[in-house]
C-alpha cells in the first residue's frame, strides 16, 4: 500500500468528515439543480460547483497540515512528498466532475462544448488552489470555511458569479492559461521543504478540534506561554484583591470558597483587560459597528440574542475533571448552576444594551442603495431578551449531556440555533409579537432552566465525573 493510499484513507476514516461530505452534498445538489430549472446562457446558474471547489481546496488541505504537525509523519519515507500529490488528485477528480456541468451549457456545438469545459475545468482548480492557499497560508484558517456563505451571498449580490461564468464560456482561452499557470505555481509551492518546516510541531485547531477539549486547551496553553508578556500584568491588583478577599472570607474547603474561585477563573482575565480604557473603547466601538451591521440585516437582525449560546458552548463547566482536585459532588453542582446564572444574567444584559443601542440609531442612519435594492435600518427587537436566558440553559445541557460525543453535541447545537433563527427571524412578526401570551415565554425560559438544574444535579450526584463519565 503506497503513502498516497493511506493519505486518502483519511477522506473516508475520519467519521467527523462524514458530517461535511453531507453539507457539501447539499450545494453540489443545489449546484446541479439549478442549471436543470434555468437552463439559460449567462445567467450565472452554471457556477456552482466551480464555486464549490473553493470550499474543497480549503478543506483538503487541512488534512495534510493537521499530519504534517505531528513531528512523527516525517519518519515516514516519502511523506513530505506525498502532500502535494495528494492535493492534486482530490483536486483533479473533484473539480473533473464539476465541470461535466458544462456539457448540458445552451447555444454551443460539440467544439466548443469541449473547451467550456476544459476552461470550466481550469476556472475551479483556480478556486481550488485558492481555498489550498488559504489553508497553508493562515493559522487555523479551518474557521473560516464559517464565512463562505456570506461570500457566496456578497458575490451573488454583485453580480460576480454572472461575471465568472461568462469568463469562462467566452474567454476560455485565457481562463485555461490561468488556470494551468496556477496549478504549475502551486506544484512547485507545495514541494518546498519550507513548507513543511513551518508546521512541524506547531499545535493547531483541525477539523471538529474545536469540540475536542484537550487539543483546545493545549492550543490554548501554546498561546499563552507566546503571550506571556501580554498578560503578565494581568489580573489587574484590584481584581486579584476583589476576588481573593472574598474566597478568603471562607474555609479552605467549604463551598463558597470553590465557587468565588470559580468565577474568579471564568472572570478574572476577562474583567482585568476590560479595565483598561484601550479594551473598554474597543469593546464599545464593536458593539456599535455590530449595531449598525445588524440593523441593516432585516429579519436576520434577532441574530444577536442566539450568538450568545453558541459563544458558550465552547465553555467548559467545572463538573467533569480527569485530575484530582479540591472540588466534591456538591461544590461541583453549586459553582456550576451559579457560573451559567451569572453568565446568562450578564450576557443578557449586555444583549439587550447593544439592542438598545439601535433605538437612536433608527432615526438618523441613512438607507443604503446597491444595484437597485434599498436597505433601511431597523432597530433591533428588544422583545427578543429572553432568548439567551432559553438558549443557555439548553446549551449546557446538551453539553453536559453529550460530553464524550463533540460531533452530536455540535449537531444539536446547530439544530437549536437554526430553529431559535428562523423562529425570530420569520414567526416574530409585529403582528405575532402584539398578541402572544408573556406565558408563552416565560413558560420555556422556567422548563429549560429546570432541565439544566435536574441533569446537572443528577450528573454531579450519580454520574462517574471523569474517565468516560460512565455511570457508577
Amino acid at each position: 500500500m503506497s503513502i498516497l493510499t493511506v493519505n486518502l484513507k483519511h477522506l473516508y476514516q475520519r467519521r467527523g468528515l462524514w458530517l461535511v461530505y453531507v453539507f457539501l452534498g447539499l450545494f453540489a445538489f443545489a449546484g446541479v439543480v439549478a442549471p436543470l430549472e434555468h437552463p439559460g446562457a449567462g445567467k450565472r446558474h452554471y457556477i456552482g460547483l466551480v464555486a464549490l471547489a473553493f470550499a474543497i481546496g480549503l478543506l483538503v488541505a487541512v488534512l495534510p497540515i493537521e499530519v504534517l504537525t505531528k513531528p512523527f509523519s516525517y519518519c515516514l519515507p516519502g511523506h513530505r512528498k506525498v502532500v502535494r500529490r495528494f492535493i492534486f488528485w482530490v483536486g483533479v477528480i473533484a473539480n473533473l466532475l464539476g465541470s461535466l456541468l458544462f456539457l448540458g451549457y445552451p447555444g454551443l456545438n460539440s467544439g466548443q462544448l469541449v473547451l467550456v469545459v476544459c476552461s470550466a475545468f481550469c476556472a475551479g482548480l483556480i478556486f481550488y488552489w485558492l481555498g489550498v492557499g488559504l489553508a497553508f497560508g493562515v493559522r487555523n484558517s479551518v474557521a473560516w470555511i464559517g464565512l463562505w456563505p456570506f461570500v457566496i451571498l456578497g458575490g451573488g449580490f454583485f453580480g460576480l458569479h454572472i461575471v465568472i461564468e461568462r469568463a469562462i464560456v467566452g474567454n476560455p482561452f485565457g481562463v485555461i492559461l490561468v488556470g494551468v499557470l496556477s496549478s504549475v505555481l502551486a506544484w512547485l509551492w507545495l514541494g518546498d521543504a519550507r513548507l513543511a518546516r513551518r508546521y512541524c510541531g506547531v499545535p493547531g485547531i483541525g477539523f471538529f478540534d474545536a469540540w475536542n477539549r484537550d487539543k483546545v486547551q493545549k492550543y490554548r496553553q501554546v498561546r499563552a506561554a507566546k503571550k506571556w508578556d501580554k498578560l503578565k500584568k494581568h489580573p489587574s491588583p484590584w481584581v486579584e484583591t476583589f476576588f481573593l478577599g472574598r474566597m478568603n472570607r471562607y474555609d479552605h474547603v467549604s463551598t463558597g470558597r470553590y465557587i468565588w474561585g470559580g468565577l474568579y477563573t471564568t472572570f478574572g482575565i476577562a474583567l482585568s483587560q476590560l479595565s483598561q480604557w484601550k479594551a473598554a473603547f474597543l469593546s464599545v466601538f464593536s458593539a456599535l459597528v455590530l449595531v449598525c451591521f445588524l440593523g441593516y440585516m432585516g429579519p436576520g437582525r434577532n441574530i444577536l440574542f442566539i450568538m450568545p449560546g453558541l459563544m458558550f458552548a465552547q465553555m467548559r463547566l467545572p463538573v467533569y475533571s480527569s485530575m484530582l482536585i479540591s472540588g466534591g459532588r456538591k461544590e461541583r453542582y453549586r459553582c456550576a448552576i451559579t457560573l451559567v446564572i451569572t453568565e446568562a444574567v450578564l450576557i443578557t444584559v449586555l444583549a439587550t444594551i447593544v439592542a438598545a443601542l439601535s433605538l437612536p440609531l433608527a432615526a438618523i442612519m441613512p438607507d443604503i442603495t446597491l444595484r437597485d435594492i434599498t436597505f433601511a435600518f431597523h432597530a433591533m427587537n428588544i422583545e427578543l431578551f429572553f432568548v439567551p436566558l432559553l438558549m443557555i440553559p439548553i446549551v449546557f445541557t446538551i453539553q453536559l449531556i453529550y460530553y464524550r460525543k463533540p460531533v452530536v453535541m455540535m449537531v444539536l447545537i446547530m439544530l437549536l440555533f437554526m430553529v431559535l433563527f428562523f423562529g425570530t427571524s420569520i414567526l416574530w412578526r409585529e403582528q405575532l409579537s402584539a398578541v402572544i401570551n408573556p406565558m408563552y415565554i416565560v413558560s420555556p425560559v422556567v422548563l429549560s432552566w429546570v432541565l439544566f438544574t435536574v441533569v446537572l444535579r443528577y450528573i454531579c450526584m450519580r454520574r462517574c465525573l471523569v474517565g468516560q463519565g460512565r455511570t457508577n
